[in-house]
């Protein structure tokens, strides 16, 4: 190093899609948990789980504990916990009672404050609340990296007028900066929605399955207005939005089968080529790759290595299942059957940290991708 140079620093690897909640017994102004959810058998279970908290011992100081062990023993260099705004009306009414699972930016800001540097503040704010502007300043104020969404859990279509002055607002909310948001898109297992018709409410594609399967259920779901989504998320985007489209849209269970299951990756990827050709205005489209360390979703690795690698982020999704996929993958798929029957006990749980578990498994299957340090890149 040259004198009077500045020493390099490297960037850091960053988990920017990790889960937190409580069930609400003891801290219900930091969040929720549902009774309806936790009544969800298997799925709550599973949570549990892999989150390393033993059924009926599953209280708010528990939880807080696990997740900060989780945390601090983890090997990357910082994490990005995950606030989740409940559900509001579009008059700008709250409906707390509508949201099976809530999490408070105070919750994590208090995560925060227990690791500092190791825990990153991921907001959420609802966009139909009437104060969403300055509530989004003060979580800038304090600190926030992203802005998270999940349409359907917090039931509003991407369609409506309000997203748009919202999504404009966020491309500078960050002192002139965008303000990035984590946005869910495609199929939704983890959080539900209390109202069965919003479950579309995070597709940007509609096609013919989903018609016919939809009229199977006898429209029990709402046709989303996928166009009116598509506009929004382009004008955003001339404005100059960041937007992180989560998990890159991909199936869960039905790889490269969308007759069995919804897949908005065909257009998770326009977007990122889109944008890697500079076709989105001064905004900007990223995905993440968690929650992909599954049997079914190695059937894309060889199209996610494809994806504009300056664009593609690393995430875990924790506490969402993740499978050693490298060292056994016949034992990863008894995993993941057993854990579809609810055979729990059939599971053979990683045994190291599930943050490292999913590193390494995608560190495997993408060597030398920038993913694992590009959020850290984009924070600058």
């Amino acid at each position: 190093m040259s004198r009077g140079s500045k020493p390099t620093v490297s960037p850091r690897r960053i988990d920017m899609h990790f889960h937190v909640g409580l069930r609400g017994d003891r801290y219900p102004e930091w969040g929720q948990i549902s009774e309806r959810m936790r009544a969800m058998w298997p799925r709550y279970e599973i949570f549990l789980l892999y989150a390393g908290i033993e059924k009926g011992r599953d209280t708010d100081d528990a939880m807080i504990e696990q997740t900060l062990r989780t945390i601090g023993s983890a090997s990357v260099d910082a994490v990005v916990c995950l606030a989740l705004d409940h559900v509001w009306r579009a008059d700008g009414t709250p409906v707390r009672e509508a949201s099976d699972f809530w999490v408070a930016n105070e919750y994590v800001l208090h995560l925060r404050d227990r690791l500092p540097g190791k825990v990153l503040f991921g907001a959420s704010v609802h966009p139909f609340r009437p104060d969403f502007e300055t509530r989004v300043l003060e979580c800038v104020e304090h600190g926030a990296v992203l802005l998270k969404w999940l349409p359907s859990a917090q039931q509003f279509s991407l369609a409506h007028p309000k997203i748009s002055r919202a999504l404009e607002f966020l491309s500078t909310a960050r002192n002139g900066a965008p303000l990035p948001l984590l946005l869910h898109v495609g199929v939704e297992y983890a959080v539900p929605t209390s109202d069965e018709r919003t479950r579309p409410y995070d597709y940007l594609s509609w096609g013919f399955w989903d018609r016919f399967w939809n009229r199977v259920r006898r429209e029990r779901w709402r046709t989303p207005d996928v166009d009116g989504a598509r506009r929004t998320i382009d004008a955003a985007l001339e404005a100059g939005a960041v937007i992180i489209m989560a998990h890159a849209g991909l199936p869960y269970f039905a790889a490269h089968a969308t007759l069995l299951e919804h897949d908005d990756f065909p257009v998770v990827r326009q977007y990122l080529e889109r944008t890697a050709r500079g076709e989105t205005g001064r905004g900007k489209v990223f995905t993440d790759l968690s929650a992909c360390a599954t049997p079914f979703r190695k059937g894309y690795f060889d199209e996610l290595a494809e994806l504009p690698p300056d664009l593609v982020l690393f995430g875990s999704d924790f506490p969402t299942p993740v499978f050693e996929l490298t060292a056994d993958l016949d034992e990863a798929w008894r995993d993941f059957r057993a854990m579809l029957d609810g055979n729990l006990e059939r599971i053979a749980l990683p045994q190291d940290n599930p943050v490292d578990v999913n590193l390494r498994e995608l560190e495997h299957f993408f060597p030398g991708h920038p993913m694992f340090t590009n959020f850290d890149r984009l924070l600058t």
